[in-house]
């Protein structure tokens, strides 16, 4: 009875999970298309990735630029290798794009399908650990919202281009998530551990005059140049 009552609720999940992305994944225009392919591309960020990274090595010293290099290198192993040569390969769960009883009924852009399996979702869970980290070291108010919002659209676009469920975008947030919160603690832990013996500032003021702003503004111009690229491109 017990096994019954999982396939059941199962299968109900798996249902909503193709409901939902029908009504997220559509024949949009040649702009709005062109908009989030641009936006899941990795390239598209490399200008914000720069930024974020100088303004945490800016601060602190060469001893404090090694540890914060070294909490976002785990940082990624964790959000982004463990996703996808652990998790993905052992649940095996097709993509949407890959699905017989779905594929068909999707839109795709350029013929775009992703790999064979897609839970979770590799860009849910870099984009929710890099917002998560960023909101727990700058606690600033725009910062936090600029990158919460890049995490959700690149969460958005996945679903979007019909290469992700919405349970593969939510488990795959959650794990980038803890795995920031997690890392944070540790970091936060060894900073002021050996604040005194490596000379670093006191890690409450270590932020607070940094150029965060600087994170925000690269991340709205690169909307704006995706928007611009997207509407030249559809005009031709």
């Amino acid at each position: 009875m017990t096994t019954t009552a999982s396939l059941t609720i199962l299968q109900l999940i798996q249902q909503w999970d193709r409901q939902l992305l029908m009504l997220i994944n559509f024949d949009g225009s040649a702009a709005y298309d062109r908009f989030w392919m641009l936006y899941t591309n990795g390239l598209t960020w490399v200008p914000l990735a720069a930024v974020v990274v100088w303004c945490l090595l800016r601060r602190g010293g060469w001893r404090h630029a090694l540890l914060i290099t070294l909490v976002l290198c785990l940082l990624f192993v964790i959000s982004d290798f463990v996703v996808a040569s652990l998790i993905k390969p052992l649940v095996g769960r097709i993509r949407p794009s890959h699905d017989a009883q779905v594929m068909n009924l999707l839109s795709y852009v350029d013929n775009y399908h992703g790999g064979r399996f897609g839970f979770p979702s590799n860009h849910a869970s870099n984009g929710f650990a890099v917002a998560t980290m960023l909101a727990l070291i700058f606690r600033r108010p725009l910062v936090i919202f600029c990158a919460f919002l890049w995490a959700i659209g690149s969460c958005y676009s996945r679903m979007y281009l019909g290469v992700h469920y919405p349970t593969d975008i939510l488990t795959g947030a959650s794990i980038g998530a803890l795995a920031a919160v997690g890392l944070w603690y540790v970091y936060r832990w060894v900073y002021n551990h050996f604040a005194i013996a490596w000379h670093f500032p006191g890690f409450a003021t270590l932020y607070r005059h940094s150029r965060s702003w600087l994170i925000s503004l690269t991340f709205l111009l690169s909307v704006v140049v995706l928007l611009l690229c997207s509407l030249v491109q559809q005009t031709r």
